[in-house]
């Protein structure tokens, strides 16, 4: 086999295989929610590990700790996690932006999977 069609998805042998390993996950129709104070937001941007919220209408303050959950459905499965946030930064232009630390590992893998998924990876 030649190295173009190495690149170019010419080694089907290969490409089944990978198709056939697992079942197809289904790709999530929604981001996470956040919950904050019992007020439910969709982020405009969300990693592991930070997001952004805009608008974000709440009491929050620059450089604030504080506890939120985060829901999302994995394949039918509906998870709903406990997290520790901190605002990085919180202005009208910006909205909130913070960083968040990493839930559990059952957690952490489950959001992992999750996020993938959302990509379509």
């Amino acid at each position: 086999m030649s190295w173009l069609s190495i690149f170019s998805g010419g080694n089907k042998a290969s490409g089944d295989a990978k198709t056939s390993s697992g079942p197809q996950k289904e790709r999530p129709s929604a981001p996470p929610t956040i919950v904050i104070d019992h007020h439910e937001y969709v982020p405009e941007e969300f990693v592991l590990g930070s997001f952004r919220i805009r608008p974000y209408d709440g009491d929050l303050i620059a450089k604030q700790k504080f506890d939120f959950r985060l829901q999302f459905d994995l394949g039918g499965d509906p998870v709903d996690v406990s997290c520790i946030g901190m605002v990085v930064k919180l202005t009208e232009e910006s909205g909130l932006v913070a960083r968040y630390q990493s839930p559990q590992p059952f957690y952490e893998r489950k959001l992992i999977d999750y996020l993938k998924a959302l990509r379509g990876l």
